[in-house]
């Protein structure tokens, strides 16, 4: 019998997953030494030949052996994971990614479980020495996949490419997936077909804009509005017999307007508008002045009286009934707005007191009389206003001026009671309740104004309104100067020269042109106008990837991917003018003219999009508006508001001022307003602030920069309201959660998935008492302990931060101290927050690390992989050594190869 050909011995070998493996090299080592040699020279050769499979060499091979393929070979793969190889392919990203996760669960500790064999610590770094110098070597910079626009870049994009500056997408469009905690990460930017079909939709309503329907003529219609069709809005007007009274003036509509509520403008154009009004009573003889404005049918009720647009101004001189018409242009979505302008009654605070103050002194008994309505007790700590509002209010004080027993020794205008009534009278909330009540004595006694009847006719012609301009000056933009005499195919090649680089962002060729021109001389052929072509141009040239796309143009990066790249980066938009010059010089990659350009790019109000949105995400601040915290924590939307507007304004000032990265952790300052310092970080300060230059961000918000004492439990991102609110739930906290949180974002050393065979808390916690013996009783179980001895220690420190970062002493409803004490991976002992800040101060590389891999993942659309973190790392420390200035390290980041590569 001859011996099998060695050939024989390779049938059905992979090299990728080689059948002698591993978990049996050792027994081919004692029992065929010579297959074992045969087989290697023969892997050996192919390897060489393919240049990147290479054999695993005899050190780290035994240690895999002895420490980890009882549990990761081909048969077990405990975590789905096979470490039980002779060769690997470093070609193959996952292959990388495989021993790369080797690297980080031998490095951080995690493995081999602790109840398992554990290698020496000169076994540990021989294979960690092995896997850092093979992944580094064979593992390339770069890899973005290709980058769709997410939302906010796709909407700022479409608001700077057409001018429309208030273009966002519609409700229910396809919300984009987070992927490493963001949403701007290649791998989680999928387009689905409902997501292209969506697009599809919104440039068809952007083209709309531009290229509009025609509109359907409106024949001319005569609307009339009685007394009765009028809005009657809180006290400003009343009906009384066949009148409509208005009795006041105001700022803002709702106190001193009244408009036809069944009159809407379906057609912009001029309209024939009369009116039948009189006097009520007057008191003198000046005119009374009735004011025409076009308002918006959609504008807020609140809306003050002046940024509507004023029509005609009218006096009415006479007790009876008088007729005016006029013409006015209307636009549709409009109604008529009417307002007594010189009324006598007044709804701002000063005037409405002075005026009553006047009023007073003249007739004691009508003091005593509001008097007795604001303080029926004659006890000013207790006052009755809210019940004042309105005919109600007026009721109750004209009851007390018929009492013949009305107290008049307070009716002076130096007694305390008085004093009290007239401040209370210049607050805001006294302002409108006292006014609504005094409308009522007007429509009673006069002077009002009557409107008897409003009648509206038309339209006359039809008008451009706001809309038709804007489009007019959309499509001039776009199509630009139409030459003498050129032709439509002519006119739409020049608009495709100047249009197209503008929305792919770089040049286009010629074919590019003549490919999206055809699609418009195709149209034309088939009977459409020259509009109907452009707009079905605009449609392709949306949906088109290389619209929706960044970087999908073939080879290495170039200058006009850097720019998208750092536009999108720092401003959530397209690259501007400037940035697109100095790409088409070539000169954009200089390491000088990108540090000064990224400079000039850099976010600098809290309010920028990039600020808004890597704080959102990165410290999940974008979790606030949905949390609503348990009503015991007296927790309301604006403190949410204020709590989030910390984090940005605090970010800012660390990015502008360039300040160490450790002011993130342990800072001598915060950004809050003075009244919400004190009511959750136990702030005390008697000073009155002194503003200078007040600032007021675009949510109407102007935070104080504090003082705080560095060492302090409060301060930094870890003693943030918005921080521990966003890690808790609004109702309690749990450690786990805030421990996890802390190691992912703030460390840059999260914790492994828990294995899928081992539920949550299930060891038994019998006699336990507080979170943390509960906790202690799970990390006893073996395949829990090593991650929890990293997640518990800085869980617990933070349990003392309730669910909206208050500082407590007691878990509550159990009323047991809480134990904030823990030992840190490293063997540091820490007591609470305080020792947690000061141990990170030491280590801010730790932090500046997880900062910057957070920031290049946000810019770059990838997680950064080994060697990318390897350079990353000589960053960190190069910036650490030159003052550490948070600006100084983005714009390291900015100049790094890894930002700079696709």
């Amino acid at each position: 019998m001859h011996p099998a050909p060695l050939s024989s011995l390779f049938v059905g070998l992979s090299l990728a997953t080689c059948r002698v493996t591993r978990s049996n090299y050792a027994a081919l080592r004692k029992r065929r030494p010579y297959i074992l040699a045969i087989l290697l020279a023969h892997v050996t050769t192919i390897s060489l030949h393919a240049n990147t499979d290479l054999p695993i060499p005899d050190r780290p091979a035994e240690i895999l052996a002895d420490y980890c393929l009882d549990c990761h070979d081909e048969a077990e793969m405990k975590g789905d994971l096979n470490l039980d190889f002779l060769t690997i392919d470093w070609s193959l990203k996952e292959n990388r990614t495989l021993w790369e996760k080797a690297h980080f669960m031998a490095k951080g500790g995690h493995m081999p479980p602790a109840k398992k064999k554990q290698p020496s610590d000169e076994e540990r770094e021989s294979i960690l020495a092995w896997l850092d110098s093979s992944l580094l070597e064979h593992t390339p910079i770069g890899g973005t996949l290709p980058r769709r626009l997410n939302q906010a870049e796709y909407e700022a994009t479409i608001r700077g490419l057409f001018n429309l500056t208030d273009f966002t997408l519609p409700i229910g469009f396809p919300r984009d997936t987070e992927f490493h905690g963001f949403n701007n990460v290649g791998e989680g930017l999928v387009l689905s077909p409902p997501l292209l079909e969506s697009y599809g939709k919104v440039a068809a309503k952007i083209a709309d804009e531009i290229f509009p329907p025609a509109k359907p003529a409106h024949k001319s219609t005569t609307r009339h509005a009685g007394p009765e069709d009028m809005v009657l809005s809180f006290s400003a007007a009343t009906v009384r017999g066949d009148a409509l009274l208005l009795a006041s003036r105001a700022e803002q509509i709702m106190r001193s307007c009244t408009w036809p509520s069944r009159i809407e403008i379906m057609s912009s154009g001029t309209y024939l508008v009369t009116i039948s009004a009189s006097q009520f009573l007057p008191i003198s003889d000046e005119p009374m002045k009735l004011e025409f404005r076009a308002r918006e049918l959609t504008a807020s009720d609140r809306s003050f009286t002046d940024s509507f647009r004023l029509l005609k101004e009218i006096d009415f001189s006479s007790e009876s009934p008088e007729t005016v018409t006029f013409e006015a242009d209307l636009y549709e979505g409009q109604t008529l707005l009417l307002r007594w302008t010189n009324a006598e009654m007044d709804h701002e605070f000063n005037a409405l007191a002075d005026q009553l103050g006047a009023w007073f002194e003249r007739d004691p008994r009508f003091l005593a009389a509001w008097q007795k309505a604001v303080y029926p007790n004659g006890d000013l700590s207790v006052t009755r206003i809210v019940q004042l509002r309105g005919k109600n209010g007026w009721e109750i004080v004209t009851k007390n001026l018929a009492d013949p027993n009305l107290d008049m020794s307070m009716a002076t205008m130096d007694t305390e009671m008085t004093k009290a009534l007239m401040k209370l009278i210049r607050s805001l909330q006294g302002t409108y309740q006292v006014a609504d009540a005094m409308c009522h004595y007007y429509f009673e006694n006069g002077p009002a104004l009557e409107i008897h009847g409003l009648t509206v006719e038309g339209p006359l012609k039809t008008v451009d309104d706001p809309t038709d301009l804007r489009r007019k000056e959309l499509r001039s933009q776009l199509l630009g100067e139409r030459k003498h005499g050129q032709s439509d195919e002519a006119f739409t090649r020049q608009m495709l020269e100047q249009f197209l680089p503008q929305a792919f962002r770089r040049p286009v060729d010629k074919q590019t042109i003549n490919t999206f021109l055809s699609i418009a001389k195709r149209h034309w052929a088939q009977g459409a106008s020259f509009e109907d072509g452009v707009h079905l141009l605009i449609r392709n040239i949306l949906i088109s990837p290389r619209f929706l796309y960044r970087m999908v143009s073939p080879g290495e990066m170039d200058e006009y991917d850097l720019a998208a790249r750092l536009s999108y980066f720092l401003t959530q938009g397209p690259p501007d003018e400037k940035l697109l010059a100095l790409a088409q010089s070539g000169s954009l990659s200089n390491p000088d003219v990108l540090r000064k350009e990224a400079r000039r790019l850099l976010p600098s109000r809290p309010e920028d999009a990039m600020i808004q949105s890597f704080t959102g995400q990165w410290l999940d601040t974008k979790l606030l508006p949905e949390i609503m915290p348990d009503p015991v924590f007296k927790f309301s939307e604006s403190d949410i508001q204020i709590a989030k507007a910390e984090v940005e304004w605090f970010f800012a000032e660390m990015l502008n001022e360039n300040l160490p990265l450790t002011d993130f952790i342990d800072p001598d300052f915060t950004y809050t307003t003075l009244e919400f310092a004190k009511k959750n970080y136990q702030y005390q300060s008697d000073r009155e602030l002194i503003r200078k230059d007040v600032y007021r961000d675009e949510r109407g918000l102007t935070l104080d920069r504090l003082p705080m004492q560095r060492g302090g439990r409060y301060g930094g991102l870890l003693g943030q309201s918005a921080i521990m609110t966003a890690t808790a739930n609004g109702v309690d906290t749990q450690p786990v959660l805030r421990g996890v949180w802390v190691l992912e974002n703030i460390l840059g050393m999260p914790p492994p998935d828990p294995p899928k065979s081992v539920p949550a808390l299930t060891p038994d916690i019998r006699g336990t008492t507080n979170p943390k013996e509960m906790l202690a009783a799970h990390m006893a179980d073996g395949a829990c302990a090593t991650c929890h001895k990293q997640i518990d220690p800085i869980g617990f420190m933070l349990e003392n931060f309730d669910p909206v970062g208050r500082w407590r002493e007691e878990w509550p409803k159990i009323d047991v101290p809480i134990e904030s004490s823990g030992v840190l991976p490293d063997g540091t002992p820490i007591e609470d927050i305080t020792d947690f800040k000061a141990w990170l101060v030491d280590n801010i590389d730790f932090f500046s690390q997880c900062l910057s891999e957070k920031l290049l993942t946000y810019a770059t659309g990838r997680v950064p992989n080994y060697a990318e973190r390897k350079e990353i790392e000589t960053i960190v420390l190069e910036n650490h050594k030159n003052g550490n200035g948070f600006q100084d390290l983005v714009l390291a980041l900015i100049q790094s190869e890894t930002f700079g590569t696709k």
